[in-house]
């Protein structure tokens, strides 16, 4: 018997001995599996509603700490100003409104209990509501912030209350309070199953009696359809205490789940049901067989098909196109891969060659791609994992009219790459081709000042000008500085110019150490140097020339001493060209050098 033939007949009789085991095991265990699924869902769902409450929890501490940051919100509430705090807070207000219309509560609280200002209500204020509120009294007490369900003008809410502080002083709270219907809404939203809330009689007093009418075992339910009455008379029945229980109804399996909510107090507020249904079907044996058995067929015939289809392609294809792609990749001194959906398929012989692997599993123990080892940084000079939200193959094919260039260091030493990348359709299956031509030497030469091994004012001029494009296009702020070191020409004229040149050494290699990895330096012409701070505005750039003058006057230069620097500072004000930029900048420096040197002008 063939190889062939023995792999049809092997997966046959597997296929057929599985799907028996299946089907009696489905058979046999369907109670048990409904069992396991009625408690697997149990806790789910119980893990659904805590995420959803710590989710909602952070939201609301975070926009209670960004109000509390808006302009003039922190005086307004120490100075207890109800319409000054409405006033500011009203667009805030309204925006969290429209992202959740169930949020029915803002509401500032002074520190001693009372309350400043009912965004909702803005009439009603300066009542003593911590008295009659516990969580807010743990509040003002803690300093820390509470939540929980409780009642209230507007009924019972989930309410989350923020303690606002002002330099370690305690100022008041934010309360945010939300209907049950939030909870309710995300619960059927993530878990895909029908939800009910019930409120317990004992807190019908903070509810509201036209909401709540349906009543059933101390509880009243809100937006209960007639086609869930029944259902809910069936889970009550025999079952006053309302615990979980699988409830039969209509030829259907529910799994009811009750989530109960307690006040701080330990007594009960109300409760979530969710309906899970876990209905098997009513299918007899005979039919559950049969379908088996047919579905079986059908898989053998397919995987039949498939073994004999692949091996006709393989045995006529699969020999000489390895041998001869492999032939042609390994020629190449350039390293190129073979990838299927960010993953290394194939290597030539430079690709390990250069990371110093013996094969691609080895590679991949360290790295799931091999853009883990392009060097990262905040601007768009070199090719990063991601850009623009498309994975890095991806966007070299958005942009095939840009020339796109990567950095890598290996074993100590990097290297600059052009990356080039075709895209290979092969029944129906997309593979990148990448290329990697290792221009480092070319790079280098083209790109850096020979003495001080920084970028050179070519270089710099085109980082420039991409960063202005990319500031334009991403409404994004960047800075420059342009430096001369003071005096530099008494320097040459008193120690010559070599110790000139290691001057000019020193200084930009102590330039280089004192910036962000994101930033660029570059030398501009004899003893004046530039840096680029991307996404950085004046104020910071202003503080970033200070203490680069700083540090420059305290260092030691060897035979020459101690050393000053006079710094322009711009920021790009959004339309201007690079030599409008460069020009305003240049202005500053020359006020630096005839304001007495050695400082910052911007």
């Amino acid at each position: 018997m063939s190889f062939k033939r023995r792999i049809q007949l092997s997966i046959t009789l597997l296929i057929l001995a599985v799907s028996t085991i299946l089907t009696m095991y489905f058979l046999y265990h369907q109670e048990k599996i409904a069992q396991e699924k009625a408690l697997d869902s149990s806790q789910n769902i119980k893990s659904v509603y805590d995420s959803i409450r710590k989710d909602l929890e952070n939201f609301y501490i975070y926009r209670a700490y960004a109000n509390l940051r808006s302009p003039g919100v922190k005086e307004a509430m120490i100075a207890r100003d109800p319409q000054k705090l409405y006033d500011l807070s009203f667009s805030r207000y309204t925006t969290l409104r429209e992202e959740n219309p169930h949020l029915i509560v803002m509401q500032f609280h002074a520190p001693d209990g009372k309350s400043i200002l009912r965004m909702h209500r803005k009439e009603i204020f300066g009542d003593d509501i911590a008295s009659r509120r516990p969580l807010l009294k743990r509040t003002h007490r803690t300093q820390t912030v509470h939540t929980g369900f409780e009642g209230g003008i507007e009924g019972i809410a989930y309410r989350i209350v923020v303690p606002l502080m002002d330099k370690n002083r305690y100022i008041g709270a934010l309360e945010f309070g939300l209907d049950p219907d939030t909870i309710i809404s995300k619960l059927i939203q993530t878990t895909k199953m029908e939800t009910l809330f019930m409120i317990h009689e004992s807190r019908m007093a903070a509810a509201n009696n036209e909401k709540y009418q349906t009543q059933y075992s101390g509880y009243r339910f809100s937006h209960l359809s007639p086609s869930q009455k029944p259902l809910i008379e069936e889970f009550v029945k025999e079952n006053p205490a309302l615990n979980q229980r699988i409830v039969h109804y209509n030829g259907k399996d529910y799994d009811v789940i009750p989530i109960n909510l307690v006040s701080n107090d330990g007594k009960p507020i109300g409760l979530f049901l969710c309906f899970n249904d876990i209905s098997r079907g009513y299918l007899e044996i005979t039919e559950v067989i049969l379908e088996s058995l047919i579905v079986t067929l059908l898989i053998i015939l397919i995987l039949l098909g498939i073994i004999e289809y692949v091996f006709k392609r393989m045995t006529k294809k699969m020999v000489y196109q390895e041998a001869y792609t492999s032939t042609i990749l390994n020629s190449q001194k350039n390293m190129i891969v073979v990838m299927d959906n960010g993953k290394i398929i194939y290597a030539n012989n430079a690709f390990f060659d250069y990371f110093h692997y013996r094969s691609l599993d080895e590679f991949r123990k360290n790295h799931q791609c091999i853009c883990d080892l392009f060097e990262t940084a905040e601007t768009e000079t070199y090719l990063q994992p991601e850009m623009e939200g498309l994975r890095w193959t991806e966007y070299i094919l958005a942009h095939k009219e840009r020339e796109h260039r990567a950095r890598m260091t290996v074993s100590g030493k990097t290297s600059t790459f052009i990356i080039d990348v075709q895209m290979m359709e092969y029944e129906d299956a997309l593979r990148y081709v990448v290329v990697f031509n290792d221009i480092t030497n070319l790079n280098n030469l083209a790109t850096l000042d020979r003495l001080t091994q920084i970028s050179n004012r070519f270089e710099f001029d085109k980082i420039l000008g991409h960063s202005i494009e990319v500031a334009r296009r991403y409404q994004r702020s960047f800075s420059i500085l342009l430096l001369d070191i003071d005096h530099f020409k008494s320097v040459n004229d008193t120690f010559g110019h070599l110790v000139g040149d290691e001057v000019l050494k020193v200084f930009s290699d102590l330039l280089r150490k004192q910036i962000r990895q994101s930033d660029v330096v570059a030398r501009w012409g004899g003893e004046e140097f530039i840096i680029l701070l991307p996404d950085t505005p004046l104020p910071s750039a202003i503080k970033m020339a200070e203490a680069l003058r700083q540090r420059i006057e305290i260092n030691p230069f060897d035979t020459v001493g101690s050393l000053t620097c006079s710094i322009g500072v711009a920021e790009f004000n959004g339309i201007e060209e690079a030599d409008d930029l460069l020009h305003r900048a240049d202005e500053k420096l020359y006020r630096a050098k005839h304001s007495g040197r050695n400082r910052v002008m911007a």
